[in-house]
């Protein structure tokens, strides 16, 4: 992926500040010290200044767009899972799950991406991180076309979407109070209407709700009208249920649960259709619903009646089932008669009997029937799947899930369950085995509230967070720049709980789009009991840090646990922190990354690498780019090296499960920095230094030879310069960095070092390049990061500016930036390929942006977009176009040897346009076996190449020409 012609230009520039070194030392403009008495850089730094800090006027990145030097960002890919039930086609053979901006398809029997089909977008028009944004609601099947998906938004935008095919949706129609909560598609009951009927749930206000029914026909307005109008104040959820012919309407608003059933149509007069409702109070507040309707046996209709001015009679039975935010889980036998039978419409308290089943100790976030009735299938935050026999009340288990169980679809047949968790993934079980026969799986990374998670309804004694507040450890591996592995917890509701927890490693294949693994790197709570006697969440390990060896061959990660405020609270306040500090679990471990698979085993862990009279904070990890080291910084003043060594036991070298020589890793190197410079090396020399100050960070240079380390208090930052051979501190670099130090980058023969402000370093000149002041915007530090680029010499800064953020792309030499854009969402990890040129960056909402120059047309292809490939569409040209060749190749094969070269010259073939002769005779192309193997089967299905460069070898295949006679 890397530029060709990037070496070379690098060279060029090399030789440049060689010959204009002397020079540029006497330039006043070329060397731009920090002002100490404003904060600014004088002279071209402040116009950069002034330029950074307008990033935010900047039109939001919706496409990709040239920036002054031909750099340009991509557009999304990706993106969350939001709840709302999978649709499962009535084939069973596609799979659309509904995205926080598009609608995704993928086939059933191998969980490929078919299409993305956007929906919802920024445009540049769009103010910058509008609130509330707009996202999808509700997606239902057409129940006339099953090639069409109707699509609600919150802002009230409908539309009418052909999954078939990758096309841009357009809107069909907006509700008449721009607002949508719930949606559901019905038929219509009229002989010769080619229109359907949509129920939709809408809430302008937080104390009302509005049932209103739309007849959309093509290319015309849509007829409304007003259903059923509720007046309840509270924070619940919106839910809408129907029969399949539409005469039974189940509904939910916060704890009111309400049903409607179809009044007979008089007359031909096309109209709305009518609904009799009746409507009562539930014991909790409801956040999910299902409804089963069927006939009633006959000898327990003997001596029914059928209700007077009601479409449905007594033959009719409606049972239904919903799940409460304190985890019981109610159903209503027979509820369609019991309220009818109450009088006329109402709301009913009390003559409604309920069956109360209780597992759940959280909110029940999905339930649903069984085909038969028989069973019904529920799931919450316990990542257990939970199958319930009505009449015994006794219960199946499918445990220890991936996330919280958020959806649950029983498909037409009944032989599959469609689970949604929510890390981001969906599955198809079997109801036979309760085995995954698809699964699909996205970024499993920590995002942001869409809406009020259900567990959070009723208040808890623990609470989620809205925002991401720290950088995601993410890294790419030298040997394969086409995954992206990054820290991911289990599930959305776990990572955000508590204090942030991320100990779980996935490797994300950027070509084909797909997860390939993921494993743990630390101590995880995979089990339902997951929260302590007073019912707070667990913590579990927070993984900080991660990198690959320059050869791709080892990762290093380090996590960090210490116990929480108040597990101590029966400890006194003088010696609190004093237990906290000393029972704090620092782990620096080492994993071997296997070829072929790429799973990692661990080998080596070191506990508390740098420590004093307790743990210490390891600060920053560092790899060596050109040999098998790694370099730790700590809180207590020393750098460590890191490297392998032949394991031995007793003198004898130890031997691996096939015959191989074991290693292990060990501090090869002690360099003391900081207040430890004029004492001798050792981790056991005490510091005066308050490690809630300190702060550090770390790098190598291009070549390995030189250690860069930034360390100290937040008003005496120093850059030390290592001889990484020697151990030797060559020197000291004041003024670099100031206030709270987030990175240090070696780039080439610069230094870029971000803490409140940016500053870049000529090491070889020994001079300041330019400074840039960050701007001081509430919470723009938590996620202010750096990447460098060693393909394209360039750097990448991400500043989150509200609820999104800006990516600058610069140049070490001059200030200008040669690209910004802002992005909708706020970025929680930026990264760069060693080997490859352009960043990656990860936002909140599971999207992956690629930043790269236009130039370089090999770092763009791997990650473009599916819907600007649009594969499907060529695929299905060239089979046309092939299918063709061979057809005419058939009916012409008994007059070939009759004909003539001067008549096959005169002949025109029936599709000129398409079909190409030329002087060459075409022959059915036949592959062989071998052939479509050596492409197919070159390696495993993870690390498969691109579905492009598939389709272009087969293609090629079957262009091939035969050899002329």
């Amino acid at each position: 992926m890397a530029d060709h012609k990037r070496p070379n230009v690098k060279d060029d520039k090399a030789k440049k500040r060689k010959r204009e070194g002397g020079e540029r030392g006497t330039k006043s403009k070329r060397c731009r010290q920090h002002d100490e008495d404003n904060g600014t850089g004088n002279g071209e730094a402040s116009e950069c200044c002034d330029k950074l800090i307008q990033l935010d006027s900047l039109p939001v990145a919706t496409q990709s767009d040239d920036g002054d030097a031909g750099w340009r960002i991509s557009k999304p890919m990706g993106g969350r899972m939001l709840d709302i039930d999978p649709i499962l086609t009535t084939d069973e053979k596609h799979l659309i799950l509904a995205y926080n901006t598009s609608i995704q398809i993928f086939t059933a029997t191998d969980s490929l991406l078919v299409r993305r089909i956007p929906i919802t977008t920024l445009d540049a028009s769009a103010p910058r991180a509008s609130h509330p944004p707009v996202t999808v609601v509700a997606t239902r099947l057409s129940v006339e076309n099953p090639e069409f998906v109707w699509v609600a938004c919150s802002d009230g935008q409908i539309y009418h979407v052909q999954w078939t095919q990758s096309s841009e949706a357009s809107p069909s129609f907006r509700t008449i109070s721009r607002t949508a909560k719930a949606m559901v598609v019905v038929p219509s009951r009229l002989q010769g209407n080619d229109g359907e009927i949509l129920l939709v749930t809408e809430s302008e206000k937080s104390n009302r709700t509005e049932v209103v029914a739309y007849r959309s026909k093509p290319a015309s307005t849509p007829k409304l009208k007003s259903l059923l109008v509720l007046k309840k104040p509270g924070s619940g959820l919106h839910l809408l249920a129907t029969s399949a012919d539409g005469q039974v309407l189940a509904g939910a608003c916060h704890d009111r649960l309400f049903l409607g059933v179809a009044s007979p149509v008089v007359g031909d007069k096309p109209e709305l259709p009518q609904y009799e409702f009746f409507s009562f109070d539930a014991p909790d507040l409801i956040t999910s619903l299902d409804m089963r309707i069927y006939k009633r046996p006959h000898s327990a209709n003997r001596n029914g009646k059928a209700q007077s001015g009601s479409f449905a009679g007594s033959d009719t039975v409606v049972d239904i089932i919903v799940g409460g935010a304190r985890g019981s889980i109610y159903v209503y036998r027979d509820a369609l008669l019991r309220a009818q039978s109450i009088g006329k419409p109402q709301i009913a308290n009390d003559g409604i009997q309920t069956q109360k089943f209780h597992w759940h100790r959280k909110a029940v976030h999905a339930v649903k029937w069984s085909l038969d009735g028989n069973y019904f299938i529920s799931g919450g935050s316990e990542n257990v799947i939970v199958l319930w026999q009505v009449d015994t009340g006794k219960r199946d288990y499918l445990p220890h899930l991936s996330g919280s169980v958020e959806n649950i679809v029983v498909s037409a047949t009944g032989a599959s369950y469609v689970v949604h968790l929510d890390d981001n993934s969906c599955m198809i079980l079997s109801t036979a085995e309760m085995e995954p026969t698809t699964y699909v799986s996205g970024i499993q990374s920590a995002v942001v509230n869409v809406a009020t998670p259900k567990d959070q309804l009723v208040k808890r004694v623990w609470a989620t967070a809205d925002q991401v507040r720290r950088p995601i450890p993410a890294a790419i591996n030298p040997s394969d720049s086409s995954k992206l592995h990054v820290c991911v917890g289990n599930g959305r509701q776990a990572t955000m709980t508590g204090h942030f927890s991320a100990p779980l490693l996935q490797s994300f294949d950027l070509e084909s789009f797909t997860s390939v693994s993921k494993q743990a790197l630390a101590r995880t709570q995979p089990t339902e009991v997951n929260l302590t006697n007073k019912g707070f969440a667990i913590d579990e390990p927070l993984v900080s840090h991660i990198a690959f060896s320059g050869d791709g061959a080892w990762l290093a990660s380090v996590d960090e646990w210490k116990p929480s405020a108040r597990d101590v609270e029966n400890v006194s306040n003088d010696l609190r922190d004093q237990f906290i500090r000393e029972r704090r679990e620092i782990y620096l471990k080492f994993w071997e990354v296997r070829p072929g698979d790429g799973s990692m085993a661990l080998v080596s862990r070191i506990n508390t690498p740098h420590a004093t009279t307790h743990p210490e904070s390891l600060l920053d990890l560092a790899s060596d780019p050109m040999s098998t080291c790694f370099a730790t910084i700590g809180a207590d003043g020393i750098v460590r090296l890191w490297r392998p060594r032949a394991r031995s036991q007793n003198g004898i070298a130890v031997k691996g499960a096939e015959g191989q020589d074991t290693v292990t890793w060990a501090c090869s190197k002690v360099i003391a920095i900081g207040n430890h410079m004029a004492h001798e090396t050792s981790a056991e020399v005490a510091t005066d230094t308050d490690a809630a100050t300190v702060q550090g960070s770390i790098t190598f240079s291009d070549d390995g030879s030189t250690i860069f380390a930034a360390y100290g208090a937040a008003d005496a930052g120093v850059v030390y310069v290592i001889d990484a051979a020697t151990g030797q501190i060559v020197k000291t670099i004041e003024g670099l960095w100031a206030g709270q130090l987030r990175s240090i980058r070696a780039l080439s023969f610069f230094i870029i070092c971000l803490s409140d402000d940016l500053h870049v370093y000529d090491v070889v000149n020994e001079e300041l390049c330019y400074g840039i002041v960050i701007p001081k915007a509430a919470g723009a530090g938590e996620l202010l990061q750096l990447a460098v680029d060693h393909a394209s010499g360039r750097f990448a800064l991400t500043l989150p500016i509200g609820g999104c953020s800006s990516i600058g792309v610069f140049d070490p030499e001059e200030a200008e930036p040669v690209l910004v854009r802002n992005t909708p969402q706020r970025i929680v990890s930026l990264v760069s390929a060693p080997t490859a040129s352009g960043f990656v960056a990860l936002d909140d909402a599971a999207q992956i942006w690629i930043v790269a120059e236009g130039s370089d047309p090999s770092a763009l292809a791997t990650v473009q977009p599916l819907q600007d490939l649009r594969l499907d569409g060529a695929a299905s040209a060239a089979e046309e176009d092939q299918q063709q060749v061979m057809l005419d190749d058939v009916e012409g094969a008994e007059d070939a040897d009759m004909a003539s070269d001067d008549e096959m010259r005169d002949d025109e073939p029936g599709e000129e346009e398409d079909v190409d002769m030329g002087d060459d005779v075409f022959h059915p192309t036949v592959l062989s076996q071998q052939c479509l193997a050596d492409i197919f089967d070159a390696a495993p299905a993870f690390a498969a190449p691109s579905v492009e460069d598939m389709f272009y070898k087969v293609t090629g295949l079957l262009a091939t020409k035969s050899l002329s006679t």
